[in-house]
């Protein structure tokens, strides 16, 4: 595919990337661009606070560096998106064989975080939601993410996660019961959900 070809679905997209390649002021269009959603993907997927802006400064600039690649077949963001989640996964993976030479010793202000009940409703609906969604595994609330988030498809979702089809709509079915369920008995989300409600 080349960049004049008028054929190409996302030609538009595509300029922007191969001029953004080179040019420092197309290059920070396009960050200004995407740097949101990929901060909101990292921070679903993470939901830690301290590491989303390395984390997504990383991804940023996997993206920045892999512009060549993209070639518009589809919306620059999907395909952003999918680096994104691929480039997250190698950064997590790597952390966690870190994290398995260290000895951990629990900290008394991790406490709060396995007692919903004295999280405090100020923090709004979405830290609700993501300390929430922390809670499940890790497959099902990434498979979710990418479902709800992204709007990716099913299809679409086994391909980036390497899963079968089926096993993405049984990750989606369960952790959606999982997730209700953990929202249900938490006092803190059912204010905040009232709070909503009543305008």
């Amino acid at each position: 595919m080349h960049l004049g070809d008028e054929s190409t679905p996302y030609l538009d997209d595509v300029r922007l990337a191969r001029k953004a390649i080179d040019d420092k002021e197309a290059a920070n269009d396009l960050l200004k661009r995407l740097g949101p959603r990929v901060r909101h993907t990292v921070w679903l997927l993470v939901g830690r606070n301290e590491e989303i802006e390395d984390l997504t400064n990383s991804c940023l600039l996997a993206i920045l560096e892999n512009l060549g690649k993209f070639k518009g077949t589809g919306p620059l963001e999907a395909w952003a998106g999918q680096l994104t989640y691929r480039v997250l996964m190698r950064l997590l993976k790597r952390k966690r064989r870190a994290e398995r030479t260290l000895t951990l010793v629990p900290e008394e202000t991790g406490v709060a975080t396995t007692n919903p009940e004295v999280e405090t409703a100020r923090k709004g609906i979405a830290d609700r939601l993501t300390w929430h969604m922390s809670k499940l595994p890790e497959k099902r609330r990434h498979t979710l993410v990418l479902r709800l988030a992204y709007g990716y498809s099913v299809a679409e979702v086994a391909a980036l996660t390497d899963a079968p089809v089926n096993t993405v709509r049984d990750r989606i079915r369960v952790g959606l019961k999982e997730l209700r369920a953990s929202i249900a008995r938490d006092p803190a989300s059912a204010e905040l959900m009232g709070r909503i409600k009543g305008g």
